[in-house]
């Protein structure tokens, strides 16, 4: 932390020894103020994990640590494959990661890509002293991005010796296994004014297939009756086309039949990671040196590399392209068919198809992901109670993704267009590049030479880069009003972020299908920054106000972007009329500027769920959307039928905006701070937020875009605003909706309040075992439960509002349930410690209320985990994650992936872990 040379405590509540909580007249160092003070004694309400509850978890990666969190939404997770990454995000409130500022000891740490989120998986575990989570937006004290919070990872220091530790956990059904392995080596020096440690991690995760799950393996839809049913893509291997609207598949004799969708669609499922293979190295030193009071030298560095695999099934091609009517990979039936519909008598027809692509193979992106940072800094004493620190970092992450599996679409174009040559022989009729005809009429007739001529290996760099220039100076005892010293702290801070993102030709010029090709990125954007803070104490040991004290913080930002000048700021107080008692509350105005992503990312393409409104049962009873529909060009016999093939995904263009303006925040928490004096060792908070978001920088949606051009049930399938049907074009021969465009903007912004809940005690006992007389208890229940969670997604329609408390489907995304509750008991007898885990999670609805499974059931998990100190220096323990097996909840493709929400509910099953530590 800045401008603070006071010790780090582990926190202050019943979870450290009864004998080590501090006094009233310490100061710890928090998250949340650049001034400390104690966790309990904030007007921000602030969630702490310590070191021992992660060693309980028995995780290895920092994402499953934070699952725990009740408020924490699961975001990208080792089981996102598609998006994925293989990063890991932290989400608070569910704003999403962006709103969410990660620190590392209070300062900003390196971002995975140039969205600017910090992939937990750069963030050793094992170093972990404890990490805070301040809820409601921090950006006064922070800077941007701290909209919803701050995550702050406060890592070891001053380590003395050598620590070594094992970890190795496999699911139940064999599989997943996954190894951690760290070192930590320290030593003082120079009679204790300086350290330095050298921290070194390994880990090897592998990977899980959908297939390798009863749940997963087989993709799931709705078959318009209430069940879900064996279901897939329309792009399909023996190939479907649509001339006029009416859809045909090739069989294996290139002969051709009708296409049912019920049927005959793809199952794209087993080929897609349910959990993402990943190998990672990092290494981190830190060392500090005292030349006098007044010149205290750090500096740290990491050096992170990560490596991740994707997977998704065979590309499939979509698009119109020209038969050859007499191709000699045609039957008689299909050449007459084709012959019959040439409307120039030129010998080829033009049709949409729809072909799965599979004798190329799966489509893997490998990406390999390299991140270092480094910081140097000074701080010390001037004199007269002031404080100084100052210090810079730079970080860089550099990431290249190779591609394999991937198909060229002009050469699939130039391989379809074939003619026969003197002798007879079919080719093509553009030989360049040693084009061989290409036979898409039956599954698995692509010759291996067809193949091997369409696959195009592709590959893209992007890297994003941060610098930060910080200086502070601080009086923690500036003056005494009488109830205690007055605090102040000043600051500037200079951040410059620069990102690129450099496809080869091939991605950049749009030639590939399947994975999202897209425009090369570059730019960048600085912030100059000044900011203060203070806090007053004005009462204490008074009749009716035992403490008093007021804080406010202000920051002055300007950036090189539309944003320009930027004010953000906050205002608290904390009241306790009797010792045991506080009443705390707290303003904020925070913001987020835009990211260099969202400014300066080119087009691309996504593939978002979202059901074409004209291929349902209501297009044909309702007289408005049917109109909306003939008016978009869909024909009335067409008109409730797969005509784009039963597909629950419209392909998208996405991309940035050079003229996005900041999101502004506005959050208010007021609550409630129980410690009584007559229940040693018990703490109980409760408070409220209520977080306003205005400017919110999002994609409007594609499904949201459906409901502003056709309506919804809610209205009658009036059109909201039908110039948004412009931005859902549809395909001319097929007439599925394709390209939909879905840039950034800054929409209307997002309502969420709700109340966090957290009570801890922790007592000895007069009993033990293990020859002890005595053993410890320690209980933790902490919780949040959300009011509401309004989403406006187009600002000029006030009428639509998502809200998603209590929802979760296309519009919402991951379940927000109401409840979400998280207990620790905690019992500990001389070298034996046992530990069990509850977490809670409320039962949810579907926000639109036309799917087949449209509530999800309350869920509860178990972990357990016993600790034991075979000798001074040596621990081993072991434990079981999702004691009781719980499976997740099947929902069919219309959800996030492999039929469920992976990273909200355990999609593995009973997992076991065995850890190992030693110290010498």
């Amino acid at each position: 932390m800045i401008g603070i040379s006071s010790p780090v405590w582990a926190q202050t509540d019943p979870a450290a020894p009864l004998a080590a909580v501090p006094g009233e007249d310490e100061t710890i160092v928090v998250t949340g103020s650049r001034l400390g003070g104690l966790q309990l004694q904030q007007a921000s309400p602030i969630a702490v994990v310590t070191a021992k509850e992660i060693a309980l978890s028995g995780q290895v990666n920092v994402e499953n640590i934070l699952k725990d969190l009740p408020q924490l939404v699961p975001s990208s997770t080792g089981a996102s494959n598609n998006p994925g990454g293989g990063v890991a995000t932290a989400d608070l409130r569910g704003l999403g990661a962006n709103r969410t500022l990660v620190l590392v000891d209070g300062r900003r740490y390196v971002s995975y890509d140039s969205n600017q989120i910090v992939d937990l998986n750069t963030i050793p575990a094992g170093l972990i002293e404890r990490v805070d989570i301040v809820s409601g937006g921090r950006s006064a004290v922070y800077g941007s991005d701290a909209v919803a919070g701050v995550v702050n990872f406060v890592m070891k220091k001053d380590f003395s010796g050598v620590e070594a530790n094992a970890n190795y956990r496999i699911n139940e059904a064999g599989d997943g296994g996954t190894f951690n392995g760290n070192v930590l080596i320290g030593g003082n020096f120079a009679d204790g004014r300086g350290n330095a440690t050298l921290y070194l991690d390994y880990t090897k995760r592998d990977g899980i297939l959908q297939s390798a799950r009863d749940y997963s393996r087989q993709a799931l839809v709705d078959d318009g009756e209430g069940n879900l049913i064996a279901g897939g893509s329309g792009s399909i291997e023996g190939t479907r086309f649509a001339i006029g609207g009416v859809g045909r598949k090739f069989e294996t004799d290139g002969s051709y039949s009708a296409y049912n969708s019920a049927t005959d669609a793809y199952n794209y499922a087993p080929s897609n990671y349910l959990q993402v293979p990943q190998k990672r190295f990092m290494m981190s030193a830190q060392t500090h040196y005292e030349v006098s009071p007044a010149f205290n030298v750090y500096a740290e560095g990491q050096l992170i590399n990560n490596r991740v695999d994707n997977k998704l099934a065979p590309t499939p091609f979509t698009g119109a392209v020209s038969l050859d009517a007499d191709s000699s990979f045609l039957s008689a039936s299909s050449q007459a068919l084709l012959q019959g519909l040439d409307p120039d008598g030129d010998g080829y027809v033009t049709s949409t198809i729809y072909r799965r692509l599979t004798e190329v193979g799966d489509r893997v992106s490998s990406t390999d992901n390299t991140a270092y940072r480094a910081v140097l800094g000074a701080r010390g004493d001037l004199g007269g109670g002031w404080n100084y620190d100052a210090y810079y970092s730079y970080s860089k992450t550099r990431a290249v993704e190779t591609q394999t599996g991937n198909v060229s679409r002009s050469r699939v174009l130039q391989a379809l267009r074939t003619t026969y040559d003197a002798n007879g022989n079919l080719v093509c009729s553009d030989t360049s590049s040693g084009c061989v005809p290409l036979n898409i009429f039956g599954a698995g007739n692509i010759s291996e030479a067809a193949a091997s001529f369409i696959t195009i290996p592709v590959q893209n760099t992007s890297s994003i880069t941060e610098q930060v220039a910080s200086a502070s100076i601080s009086n923690r005892d500036l003056f005494d009003l009488g109830a205690g010293p007055v605090g102040i702290v000043f600051g500037t801070e200079y951040r410059k972020e620069f990102g690129s993102y450099n496809p080869d030709y091939a991605l950049s010029s749009g030639d590939v299908v399947g994975f999202n090709g897209g425009e090369g990125l570059s730019g960048g954007y600085d912030v100059k920054e000044a900011y203060t803070e203070v806090a007053v104490p004005l009462l204490a040991d008074k009749p009716f106000a035992h403490r008093l004290e007021l804080n406010g913080a202000y920051r002055y930002s300007y950036y090189s972007t539309a944003a320009k000048s930027v004010n953000t700021y906050s205002g608290g107080a904390v009241w306790a009329p009797i010792r045991d008692i506080s009443l705390r509350g707290q303003y904020s105005r925070a913001v987020r500027a835009p990211t260099v992503n969202d400014l300066y990312s080119g087009s691309g393409q996504d593939f978002p769920t979202a059901t074409d409104p004209c291929t349902t049962a209501v297009a044909l009873t309702n007289a408005n959307l049917n109109a909306s529909c003939l008016a978009s060009g869909v024909p009335a016999a067409l008109i409730n039928t797969d005509y784009d093939g039963g597909s629950t995904q419209i392909q998208t263009v996405v991309g940035g905006n050079p003229n996005l303006r900041e999101e502004t925040s506005d959050t208010y928490t007021a609550g409630i701070v129980l410690q009584p004096s007559f229940l040693r060792g018990f703490s109980l908070t409760v408070d409220y937020y209520k977080i306003k978001i205005a400017n919110y920088i999002s994609s409007i949606g594609t499904s949201n875009l459906l409901t502003a051009c056709y309506g919804d049930a809610g209205n009658g399938y009036t059109p909201y605003d039908t110039s948004y049907c412009a931005a859902l074009p549809r395909d001319a021969n097929s007439y599925a909706i394709t390209d939909a465009t879905n840039a950034l903007s800054n929409t209307g912004g997002v309502k969420t309040r709700g109340v966090d809940f957290e009570a801890r005690y922790a007592t000895d006992l007069g009993f033990g075992a293990f020859g002890t007389d005595t053993s410890r208890l320690d209980l933790r229940f902490s919780g949040t439960r959300l009011i509401d969670f309004d989403m406006k997604p187009i600002a000029t329609i006030s009428d639509l509002t998502v809200s998603c408390a209590g929802k979760f489907g296309v519009s919402c995304g991951n379940p927000y349930s109401k409840w979400r509750l998280s207990a620790r008991t905690t019992y500990s007898t001389g070298p034996m410690t046992v530990s069990l885990l509850y977490r809670y999670l409320s039962s949810v609805e579907d926000d639109t209320g036309g799917y087949s499974v449209n509530h999800i059931k309350a869920y509860n998990y178990f972990d357990l985990t016993t600790a034991f100190t075979v000798k001074p220096g040596f621990t081993w323990s072991v434990g079981v994650n999702n004691l009781f097996d719980k499976q997740p909840p099947i929902l069919g493709d219309n959800q996030e992936q492999a039929n469920t929400y992976p990273s909200t509910y355990d999609p593995y099953g009973r997992a076991f872990f065995v850890s190992t530590s030693v110290k010498f």
